[in-house]
């Protein structure tokens, strides 16, 4: 999916159903979000498709409430755009720039936030800046 489609599905989200809180929109598509504190800190979300069984995304409840609505809008971005690859959900610094973290990526940054927050256009953020502007809002929970 192209960069500008990506953006307008997630701002279109946000407008149709007046919100951008990703466990309200996960809801409305069917997708099941846990929140885990059995997780270890360093997996601190993922997503499962399986077949005959409805989309879950897993969070790790040991973020504090701010972090999980980022983790979760970056995976609703997977679980809306990826249906094929949703289940190589490892990241590891070989994937953590390939397209498909970018399109995840970029449509967090597309649901959470506006774009006049930023002195760029969204559509111009290369993926470091998109993951470093959604890094800067997750934390553990002290």
């Amino acid at each position: 999916m192209k960069a500008k489609d990506i953006k307008k599905l997630a701002e279109d989200l946000r407008e149709n159903y007046n919100t951008r809180n990703p466990f309200e929109l996960a809801e409305k598509y069917g997708i099941r979000v846990v929140v885990s504190k059995m997780l270890p800190i360093d997996r601190k979300a993922y997503t499962i498709r399986s077949d005959n069984y409805p989309t879950i995304i897993i969070i790790n409840g040991r973020y504090e409430h701010k972090s999980q609505l980022v983790l979760c809008a970056h995976e609703l971005g997977h679980a809306l755009l990826h249906s094929d690859d949703i289940n190589n959900f490892a990241v590891t610094s070989k994937n953590a720039f390939k397209n498909v973290e970018y399109e995840a990526n970029l449509f967090a940054v597309s649901l959470l936030f506006n774009e006049s927050d930023f002195n760029m256009k969204v559509l111009n953020m290369s993926n470091y800046l998109l993951k470093q502007v959604l890094d800067y809002n997750i934390a553990v929970e002290e």
